[in-house]
């Protein structure tokens, strides 16, 4: 398997990994990852694209799979765009 193909873990992530969207359509960009690193409860991702004018939160159920390479949700694309907008709590 290829290495950048292989699943890893959500603290492994880096931001500016590329989203892409069910059907393999680029969103954007990983911005944020959002979890608590002590407890590893991973909580989501925010996307940040030139479609979204600001940071949108996808949680982590929508989260399909993660690699060194890309992130794929489990939304279509016009399910991506309705993502809420991120506000650091």
């Amino acid at each position: 398997m290829d290495r950048d193909a292989r699943p890893i873990a959500w603290l492994a992530l880096r931001q500016g990994t590329v989203v892409r969207a069910r059907g393999g359509q680029e969103l954007g960009k990983v911005g944020r990852v959002v979890g608590d690193q002590q407890k590893d409860i991973f909580s989501g991702i925010t996307v940040v694209s030139g479609l979204f004018r600001a940071e949108r939160f996808a949680p982590a159920e929508h989260v399909a799979t993660i690699t060194e390479s890309e992130v794929r949700l489990s939304l279509s694309p016009d399910q991506a765009n309705q993502l809420e907008v991120y506000e650091q709590g």
